[in-house]
């Protein structure tokens, strides 16, 4: 097996954390109006109260405000990168400056209308709708009774897109503003490092855009085989190959033009920028937490690279004359695609669990990538 000085792709770690999980009884929203009266509405939440611990919560839903909306879900998905990094306790992934008593994490939110506020518009009791809440039965939209901007407003969803789908769309989101961030073109070559979810939609966007070779890289065969039904020309297992090799042999010598760095593995970035051509660009996408050495006369200033980081939370919510895809408007885009058939995400799906087995699938991605990719929550069975 080749080794790499950066060791690229870390393997897969043991896991030794403890996971536990604690089931609230969760009452839904209820069709017969005499019950919700009756009853406080409750909604369970996935929590993690201390590292490697997942627990699912009671939490209390108030009534609606006028501006506000009552929404339920049906399904969630596991942002993993992220996730994992709440998961081992670190808040700051959260945006959070402190640490709360436990963290919640999720921000791939399906789900339908129950009531909607008098000063909300276009929305009714039924809508399905995609928004950027946590793994969360039950919601209130926005949380408090403040007016809605407009990354905080649900999208409606067509019958066209399942909620499946639906559930990829925050992290589509995240991949195609890599892509616009990186501008590969027509024939422009495009290496990926780490073919999790994010790696796999890169891989979608950077074909739309035109690019070509298009290089997966990775550690695990499974997802190099769906990277390649995902649009990848080229597929490189890391710990069999030496990837800045084939990916220099297959782009003329020369090297990509656009790399990502979809992996939260921090020692990765010194082989992507290897990979890199001359002038090429780098897109740090995955959250990666830590630091890594790199050569900066070497291998950044003297090839005049570029090495950003693709996070859109300081983004303005609308666009405007130098800058016309914020965030709602990628999702916006995003959903259009999966209705016109054109963005794929079904082949990505490795689990579709009952909410109550969460604990279960965060057992699972912290033993390491093997055996799963986009694992998706079902709200609607408890079982």
């Amino acid at each position: 097996m080749l080794r790499h000085e950066s060791g690229a792709l870390a393997r897969p770690r043991q896991a030794t954390a403890r996971l536990t999980t604690r089931y609230a009884c969760c009452i839904l929203a209820s069709d017969d109006p005499l019950r919700t009266e009756a009853l406080p509405r409750t909604a369970c939440q996935i929590e993690f109260p201390s590292p490697s611990e997942v627990r699912i919560a009671e939490t209390t839903v108030a009534e609606p405000a006028a501006s506000q909306l009552l929404v339920e879900a049906t399904r969630t998905l596991i942002s993993a990168g992220t996730e994992q990094n709440l998961l081992e306790g670190d808040h700051r992934a959260a945006g959070l400056s402190e640490a709360p008593d436990a963290l919640r994490p999720g921000y791939s939110w399906v789900g339908r209308v129950v009531e909607a506020g008098n000063d909300v518009d276009g929305f009714a009791a039924g809508d399905r709708i995609v928004a950027s809440l946590q793994h969360v039965s039950t919601a209130l939209v926005p949380p408090t009774d403040r007016p809605m901007t407009r990354l905080e407003i649900p999208q409606l969803l067509p019958d066209a897109v399942s909620d499946d789908a639906a559930t990829f769309v925050s992290l589509a989101d995240v991949a195609l503003h890599a892509v616009r961030r990186a501008q590969p073109s027509i024939g422009d070559a495009v290496a990926v490092f780490g073919v999790g979810v994010v790696g796999q939609l890169i891989v979608q966007f950077a074909r739309m855009a035109g690019a070509h070779p298009i290089v997966a890289v990775d550690l695990d065969d499974r997802r190099l085989e769906l990277a390649i039904a995902s649009g990848a020309t080229h597929v490189v297992n890391a710990g069999r190959d030496d990837a800045v090799a084939a990916i220099q042999e297959v782009s003329y010598g020369n090297g990509a033009r656009a790399v990502f760095m979809a992996t939260r593995t921090p020692l990765v970035l010194p082989d992507c920028i290897r990979a890199a051509d001359n002038g090429g660009v780098i897109a740090v996408t995955g959250s990666a937490p830590g630091a890594v050495g790199i050569e900066l006369q070497v291998d950044l200033l003297r090839r005049e690279l570029t090495i950003f980081g693709t996070y859109q939370a300081f983004y303005p919510h609308e666009p405007y004359h130098k800058f016309q895809w914020p965030r709602p408007r990628n999702r916006e885009y995003v959903i259009e695609l999966m209705a016109r058939g054109e963005l794929r995400v079904d082949h990505l799906i490795s689990h579709r669990v009952p909410y109550t087995g969460a604990a279960e699938m965060y057992a699972l991605i912290e033993q390491g990538p093997s055996g799963w990719l986009a694992i998706v929550l079902d709200w609607t069975d408890a079982s």
